[in-house]
């Protein structure tokens, strides 16, 4: 008779579950008699013992269940864990002023993090984890669970200011992204087909040691004296001709002629920045010739040093990962093209970048993830973004108005760093490695 072989547990799954049961023993909401009062805790067991107990339980399946129960357990979880904070809004409001807030504790936090931990412990399951807490999260929302929670109730204060400001931080980051891959792409080509190129790795790999605030305000005084005393046509018929005189530069000296481009460059990044933000934002384009570059929008303080800078931090993964990519193209499939007779241009196009792609989309996912986050910094140069809530939350002393804006930077990286993720093994998997 053949043994059953033991079923060990896995152990992310059983720090989720560690993690989950952890949070039932903390404060799970905070009542306050008003947005910057103090709060008092309660916890889960204090409005609803019964729906405690089942988490619990769900917790211990969790830890020892796998595959597609897992992934179902989870799911149960997620939604014990919106119900019961909706119900504990509403006790803890019965009977409250107007002024009265119900914001999350230390227990709804920890209970989050450990779903997440769940998720990632089940992430072999694919596309039913994203569907399971789509369906969760939806579910939640329609029945209005969050509805009485401090943060939901800051952002019916500021509805269509949360709006404008959620599109402005989606433009401006994606306005970074897009640069950063027309700019990145190519100088990691450069560098992994050019030795003489190298240098670019470290420029890239310095820009990202440099502390956003610092960065930013560089860019400031920079921006601000070029904004005021260069004229739009000046500007544009300057880049126009440095890209003519830069191969002349070139044979004569190599530095010269990258000083010259790389300050052409980010004159050019400022402004197509500018605009491009212009173009994807609630912000209105304005292109104006025989006027200095702040009647086009090009400032020392909004979109232009935000949409600059962010486009710098964003290089390095791209560049990184392009050169990577290129680099690690293996030799035998660069003979079999050779081979078949292709020119150098066609050996790039159908061999090494097709190859290269999926570490490429990785650069992207991580240029994209790491942008949608520092966005929130912008706000402090006039440049909005959902970092508007945060900057007020800490101004004013409400947390909740903080949470308004930290909640979705955290959402909006995990959407887009999951949808790239997924993208990314799809075309692995279309290469063929």
């Amino acid at each position: 008779m053949r043994e059953t072989p033991p079923r060990y547990l896995d152990p992310v799954a059983g720090l989720a579950a560690g993690l989950g049961v952890l949070a039932l023993l903390l404060p799970w909401l905070e009542l306050k008699s008003s947005r910057i009062a103090p709060g008092e805790p309660f916890h889960v067991w204090d409005w609803q013992g019964f729906g405690a107990l089942a988490l619990l339980i769900l917790w211990a399946g969790v830890a020892r269940a796998q595959g597609p129960a897992q992934v179902g357990l989870l799911g149960l979880a997620l939604l014990a864990w919106g119900l019961l904070t909706g119900q504990g809004a509403d006790a803890l409001l019965s009977g409250q002023p107007e002024s009265a807030r119900v914001s999350p504790a230390g227990g709804f936090w920890l209970t989050l993090l450990a779903l997440y931990v769940g998720y990632f412990a089940a992430y072999r399951q694919g596309g039913w984890i994203l569907l399971t807490v789509l369906l969760g999260l939806a579910l939640l929302l329609g029945l209005g669970a969050f509805d009485r929670l401090g943060p939901l109730m800051e952002f019916q204060s500021w509805r269509e200011q949360f709006f404008t400001e959620l599109w402005r931080h989606l433009s401006l980051s994606g306005s970074a992204v897009l640069l950063a891959v027309v700019v990145g792409v190519p100088l990691g080509v450069l560098a992994a087909g050019n030795p003489r190129m190298g240098w670019v790795l470290g420029v890239t790999g310095f820009l990202q040691t440099i502390p956003s605030l610092a960065l930013f305000g560089l860019l400031l005084p920079l921006l601000a004296a070029i904004s005021q005393g260069l004229r739009l046509e000046i500007a544009l018929g300057a880049i126009v001709l440095g890209m003519f005189a830069f191969r002349l530069l070139w044979a004569v000296s190599g530095w010269l002629a990258v000083s010259l481009a790389l300050s052409l460059g980010l004159l050019a990044l400022a402004m197509a920045g500018a605009w491009l933000n212009s173009l994807l934002g609630p912000d209105p384009l304005r292109i104006v010739l025989g006027a200095p570059l702040q009647e086009s929008g090009v400032r020392g303080i909004g979109a232009a040093p935000a949409v600059l800078a962010l486009t710098l931090y964003a290089l390095l993964p791209l560049v990184l990962n392009t050169y990577t990519g290129l680099r690690g193209v293996p030799e035998d499939a660069r003979d079999a093209g050779r081979g078949m007779g292709m020119s150098p241009e066609q050996l790039f196009w159908r061999v090494e970048l097709p190859l290269a792609l999926p570490l490429i989309l990785e650069g992207i996912r991580s240029a994209a993830s790491l942008t949608i986050g520092i966005t929130t910094v912008a706000a402090l140069i006039g440049a909005g973004g959902l970092g508007f809530f945060i900057l007020r939350g800490v101004e004013g002393g409400a947390p909740d108005m903080v949470l308004l804006g930290a909640v979705p930077i955290i959402l909006l990286a995990l959407l887009v760093d999951s949808a790239l993720r997924f993208a990314s093994m799809a075309l692995r998997r279309r290469v063929g490695i």
